[in-house]
Parts: structure tokens; C-alpha cells; sequence
């Protein structure tokens, strides 16, 4: 018979020794930097170069081309078609990987040790002489605008997008979405699409980050074919990162019919840079970044209100939004939102308690080896030290940092970060029946928008 006691919840295990793996820094002539990892005894490697060819780089008139450029890299170079390109990745089983963020775009293969030469090489052909075909363009083109259709007609994608808007305001590159509008894509143009490629995609902007089980071939592959990429970044103006927002104010989108509010709140937070970055981590997971934050336990597990709530640091260059969000049925979204700014308040009011504190600490070391676990996450990681120059020996002193942050230094943190004044509310629902009790909240004016407004 088993003599477990099944009336007391097991204590939490150690936390398991890791060792980030040690980073290795060059740079080529042309001004690329190479970061390589040798990790793992799984015979696999990615190769992800990183570009300085993010949202923030493209004029507000062109918005989606940095996304289109990005997408329609393997469209074909000036040796392969996109069917060649194609059929070449997946005799060697590499992976290709593509995404835009606001800071960064990233093209990325994955593919076995010994097959990692020719699929680098094919990488770095797609990276230093794409074509960009009209007929390829056009069709990734009628793709995004329906992308951005969706999120339009999709009332998760809708909230968050429009908080971003009404958080940062139009002159903000961190206001607009980073696919663009429905007006600003469909002007694009094949043209537009190469002189974007022609100006960001240049090595002296630029990493290579090499991640996994590597050998000496991979290496030289990557100095051979990377070295004679010779293009220059053209000059850019510093972006407008905003915000513009200097008071509380709720926005209604106007979805009529709907028997669900999909709510979103916060402001502009701080950027990767900031000091706090350590403190803050701890803070939101304690707020709403763990599935046993504050707000999950008050407004899943006490009221019912919901299937889950999130709060998010979104860290960038610039000052990247802080979010609250979550989903709840129409007649208790006034009641979930006044919950949820209890929460910040209290929190903000007495910070952590020390067990929260330390149980906080415990859960994002332990979970840390767990985020790292493939040769892409390593990869991308390793990108974070080219794009907001952090040390190379960032991550691995990144749990000791983590562990350091006292209940004081949580405290000072999330008084100084989360400012429910400055909040913006969204709200996508029905107005009939959410309009007059967030009103009652007396958090701020309520507006209700068109959904395509």
C-alpha cells in the first residue's frame, strides 16, 4: 500500500543546475557579427541571421513591407526559383523559419549537423540575393491584407490590436500593427518590396547566430558565403515610439450581438533596456504571468468570471506595452475589470508578500532550462544580445539576477511601472449592455468605436 499522504501538496523539487552555453563573438570584415553556441550532443544546429529590418524601420506610408519583404524571402534568389528553394530545403529536412517583430526580423533553418553547410548556404542565398518576383509579391501581398482581414473579424486579435492603437496613438510606430493596415498593403508595391530589402538587409546591421551541435564546417560555410555580402544599410531617422496618452480612457468596440467582452488594459511600459527589467519579471508573474497569479486565482478561480487571465511586459527598444488581458461573458465585464484593478492596486499598495516572492523566484529559474530546450530557443536568445546589446554572459548569469530581486525591489518596481492612471481600456463587445456600468466605474471617459474604425 501506498504511503503517500495525498493531503499535502508535494513540496516544490530543487532547482536543477543549468549552464547557458558559452558564447563565442567574431565579426567579419563587411561588419556581420557571428555568434556561435556549441551545445548539446543531439546531432542538430540552427543558423539565424538577424536583422536590423524590423516595423521600426519602415515609413508609416509603407506599413506590412517589412512583413512582405520578410515572407517573400524564399520566393526566389537570382539562381533558384521558389520551387527549387523549395524542393533543395526539404531533400536537406531543414526547417525554415521566418518572423518581423518591431526591433528585428529573423530568418532562421534548422537541419541536422552534417546537412547544416548546405542549408546555411542556402539561407544565406535567400538573405544576400533574393529576386523578389512580381507574381510571388503579389500573392504573399493578397495574404497579408487577409491576415489583417482576420484579425479584424476575430474579436482576440481585434482587443489587442486596438489597444495598441489607442495606447501609442497614430504617430507612434508602436500604434500601428506590424502587418500593416488594409490601405497601406494594398499600396505596396514590387518595387517598394526591393528598395526596403535593399536598404535593411546589409551586414553591417546584422548578426549570424550559430546554435546546437556544431563542427567546423557550418563555421566556415558561413564565413565563405557570408563574407562577400557587401550592401550597405541605408541611413534612417530615429523612430517615434510615443506614447501619447497622458490619462485613463476606455474604448468600446462596437461589436453588437456579442455575449462576450474580450477586455484589454495598461500603457506603455519600459523598454529591454531598463534596469527593472529583473524586478519586473517577478512582479508580473506574481500580477499575472503564472497560472497562479493574483488575477488567475481572483477572477478564474474565485469569481468565475473567466477561463484565464494574462499580464505581459511586452519588452522592446522603445517603451513596449504592458498588458492585462482576458475574456469574460458581457454581464461581468464592469466586475471583472473593477477585480482586476483590486488586484493592482493591492499589489502596488503592500508589493509580494515573501512567499509569493520566493515561490515567484523559484518558478522562473526552474522554468528557464525548460524555455531553452531546442536549438531554435537558443537561437533566439542568442539574437536578444545582438538586438538590445546585452552581454554575452547575460543569460547565464540571468537566474542568479532573477533570484537576487527582493520583496523591496519588487515592490519599488511595480509602483514605478504599472500606473492604472495612465491605464487604456479596450473593450470589444456589445455597448448595449457594458456601456453604462463601465461608465459607473468612473475609471476614465468611455468612447464607442466602429470595429473597422
Amino acid at each position: 500500500m501506498s504511503t503517500l499522504d495525498r493531503s499535502q501538496a508535494p513540496a516544490p523539487a530543487r532547482v536543477h543546475p543549468f549552464t547557458f552555453p558559452e558564447v563565442q563573438r567574431s565579426r567579419l570584415a563587411n561588419g556581420l557579427e557571428l555568434f556561435t553556441a556549441r551545445h548539446g550532443t543531439v546531432p542538430l544546429a540552427t543558423a539565424r541571421i538577424v536583422l536590423d529590418a524590423g516595423v521600426t524601420r519602415e515609413p508609416a506610408e509603407l506599413g506590412g513591407v517589412a512583413h512582405l519583404v520578410a515572407h517573400t524571402i524564399d520566393a526566389g534568389t537570382t539562381h533558384k526559383d521558389a520551387e527549387r528553394l523549395s524542393w533543395e530545403l526539404e531533400l536537406l529536412g531543414a526547417q525554415l523559419e521566418v518572423s518581423t517583430g518591431f526591433d528585428a526580423t529573423a530568418i532562421s533553418v534548422t537541419a541536422a549537423t552534417d546537412r547544416m553547410p548546405q542549408a546555411l548556404a542556402l539561407l544565406c542565398e535567400m538573405v544576400t540575393e533574393a529576386r523578389f518576383p512580381e507574381a510571388e509579391v503579389k500573392r504573399v501581398r493578397t495574404e497579408q491584407l487577409g491576415e489583417i482581414e482576420q484579425r479584424r473579424s476575430d474579436p482576440r486579435s481585434l482587443a489587442s490590436d486596438q489597444a495598441i492603437r489607442f495606447m501609442y496613438g497614430s504617430e507612434s510606430v508602436y500604434g500601428r500593427s506590424a502587418l500593416g493596415s488594409v490601405e497601406t498593403v494594398q499600396r505596396l508595391t514590387v518595387g517598394d518590396v526591393r528598395s526596403f530589402y535593399h536598404d535593411r538587409y546589409a551586414p553591417g546591421k546584422a548578426a549570424l547566430i550559430l546554435v546546437g551541435a556544431l563542427d567546423g564546417a557550418a563555421i566556415d560555410t558561413a564565413h565563405e558565403c557570408l563574407s562577400r555580402w557587401s550592401s550597405q544599410p541605408a541611413p534612417v531617422s530615429a523612430p517615434n515610439y510615443g506614447p501619447s496618452v497622458t490619462s485613463a480612457r476606455v474604448h468600446i468596440i462596437d461589436r453588437t450581438g456579442s455575449v462576450q467582452s474580450e477586455i484589454r488594459l495598461g500603457h506603455a511600459g519600459p523598454s529591454r533596456a531598463d534596469p527593472d527589467y529583473f524586478a519586473l519579471q517577478v512582479v508580473n508573474s506574481i500580477l499575472g504571468g503564472a497560472f497562479t497569479s493574483r488575477l488567475n486565482l481572483n477572477l478564474r478561480e474565485k469569481q468565475g468570471f473567466t477561463y484565464g487571465v494574462r499580464s505581459q511586459f511586452a519588452f522592446r527598444r522603445g517603451p513596449g506595452p504592458f498588458i492585462i488581458s482576458t475574456a469574460v461573458a458581457s454581464e461581468v465585464t464592469a466586475r471583472a475589470i473593477e477585480e482586476t484593478l483590486r488586484e493592482v492596486d493591492l499589489l502596488s499598495a503592500d508589493g509580494p508578500t515573501e512567499e509569493e516572492l520566493q515561490n515567484t523566484i523559484d518558478y522562473l529559474t526552474g522554468i528557464m532550462p525548460l524555455e531553452l530546450q531546442t536549438t531554435d530557443q537558443l537561437a533566439g536568445k542568442l539574437s536578444e544580445l545582438f538586438v538590445y546589446g546585452l552581454s554575452d554572459d547575460y543569460f547565464a548569469t540571468y537566474r542568479s539576477r532573477i533570484a537576487a530581486v527582493t520583496r523591496e525591489d519588487a515592490l519599488r518596481a511595480g509602483r514605478q511601472h504599472i500606473k492604472r492612471v495612465l491605464f487604456t481600456y479596450v473593450v470589444v463587445g456589445d455597448p448595449g449592455g457594458i456601456e453604462e456600468p463601465l461608465k459607473s466605474l468612473g475609471i476614465g471617459p468611455v468612447e464607442v468605436h466602429s470595429a473597422n474604425e
